[in-house]
């Protein structure tokens, strides 16, 4: 603002000056010239008219002062008249800031997280709301946001996000993040953008919400998923081996075996449930990448088809893969990313029908495509699919089965390797599932982790 004024004050002062300097030419060259013929008309003697152009002179110095005096005098009059128009119209903005501060400031206060400036060369704080003060102590003027924010740390956090909020020297997109605080172990979830204060800077305002009670029941949820898990394989085993072994026993019944057959298929759906359930878990906790090689494939695919069980005599599986595709990766990931995929394609056709597996490489990613000519997927439902515990509304749930954890497990183990997938459907034709992986150039494991880690900074 005071950037504004001092420009509004020049540009007011350069046109007094221009038209001071215009009036006093435009006058100075009428009274020559009217001057000097009227003293032609008058005077013929030379020593007269030297005279007579001496008080000229004079009386020009005399009628050009005063008049000066005068033109300046009403231009000041007026420059002081915009002045103070303009210093009133710069208190108004000024009191309007500090009045919409105030009520930024009151909002701050009254909510129930940390909210502060900083600026984003020098990270000194600009502003912190009084939860934040409650948290951290008073005293924060004159301070660094990591020293005031954080316990013994003498320099920019590593993990800070200000150079992602710029973009081009002007503000970004905001970021949102997780980390846990040094100085008071809490977890937040923190709002970062890059905005304009007052005198025009860009800082930093964040805000963070402390969710180290979600975190505790998250741990909690994982805990108690993975103990269940645990404890709920010896069972299954044991089930799933008895009606094995009882269905390969002679003297038993086909009624009998018929039974027994549906408790082994039972048992083995629930134990692959709980070994969906601990994937996800290892996958969310240990993202680290390990057992990854070379891998066809074709070898995949065949692998994929062979294990599939719930793909019958109806449906007609092929294999089209261009020869030598390869992938670096790990083996069972893939491949269960690849079963689970023509899993779900068997199970949405009811009524059969041809399912394509394909493999190509194309510029510098490899491309695996599961096509299915089934029940389709309504558009407000593919991004849905993806998470976790969501089931495709099929109309007979009892034919499909499965709680929905089998795509978001493909989904996270693909992008895990550096890929993503991809799905295209219309309702009543079939369904289109596309993996693009990376081609092998480096052997290093591609690894995408997501940012959970860090301090507020």
């Amino acid at each position: 603002m005071p950037t504004i004024e001092n420009q509004e004050r020049k540009t007011l002062h350069r046109r007094a000056a221009a038209r001071t300097v215009a009036l006093y030419a435009v006058f100075a060259c009428l009274w020559i010239y009217f001057s000097d013929t009227v003293l032609a008309w008058f005077v013929s003697s030379p020593d007269q008219l030297t005279r007579a152009q001496t008080v000229k002179g004079w009386l020009f110095v005399l009628v050009t002062a005063t008049l000066l005096y005068l033109y300046l005098s009403h231009c000041l009059q007026m420059l002081r008249t915009r002045e103070e128009g303009l210093d009133e119209q710069a208190g108004k903005v000024r009191q309007d800031i500090q009045d919409r501060f105030a009520q930024l400031n009151i909002l701050f206060d009254s909510m129930n997280a940390v909210v502060y400036v900083a600026d984003l060369e020098t990270y000194q704080l600009l502003y912190v709301n009084r939860f934040a003060e409650e948290f951290f102590g008073p005293g924060w003027q004159d301070l660094k946001c990591y020293k005031y924010l954080q316990q013994g740390i003498d320099q920019p956090c590593d993990f800070c996000t200000n150079p992602q909020l710029i973009s081009n020297g002007a503000d970004g997109s905001s970021i949102t993040w997780e980390f846990l605080n040094t100085k008071n172990n809490h977890w937040y979830e923190c709002f970062d953008k890059a905005i304009r204060w007052p005198d025009g800077r860009l800082v930093r305002l964040e805000v963070a919400i402390d969710i180290t009670e979600r975190k505790e029941l998250e741990k909690i949820k994982h805990d108690l998923l993975s103990a269940v898990s645990h404890e709920m394989r010896t069972p299954l085993t044991a089930i799933s081996g008895f009606a094995e072994l009882l269905i390969n026993e002679q003297a038993i019944p086909d009624q009998h075996r018929r039974h027994l057959d549906i408790i082994f298929k039972e048992a083995e759906k629930l134990n692959e449930l709980v070994n969906n359930f601990l994937d996800v878990r290892r996958l969310k906790i240990d993202r680290a990448r390990v057992d990854y090689e070379y891998l066809q494939v074709q070898g995949l695919l065949e692998k994929a088809r062979g294990s599939n069980r719930d793909c019958k005599a109806h449906h007609e599986i092929e294999i089209a893969c261009q020869p030598g595709v390869q992938v670096y990766g790990n083996r069972q990931e893939l491949t269960q990313v690849i079963l689970q995929l023509l899993t779900n394609a068997c199970r949405y056709s009811p009524k059969g029908g041809r399912i394509s597996l394909s493999a190509q490489s194309n510029g510098n990613q490899t491309t695996i495509c599961v096509i299915d000519q089934g029940i389709g997927i309504p558009q407000h439902e593919l991004d849905a699919i993806f998470k976790p515990f969501h089931k495709l509304d099929s109309g007979d749930r009892r034919t499909t089965g499965g709680i929905g954890l089998g795509l978001s497990l493909a989904r996270e183990i693909v992008i895990l390797h550096g890929g993503q997938i991809q799905v295209e459907s219309v309702p009543g034709q079939g369904s289109r599932f596309t993996i693009l992986l990376p081609l092998p150039g480096d052997k290093a494991p591609f690894v995408r982790d997501y940012p959970t880690g860090g301090t507020l900074s």
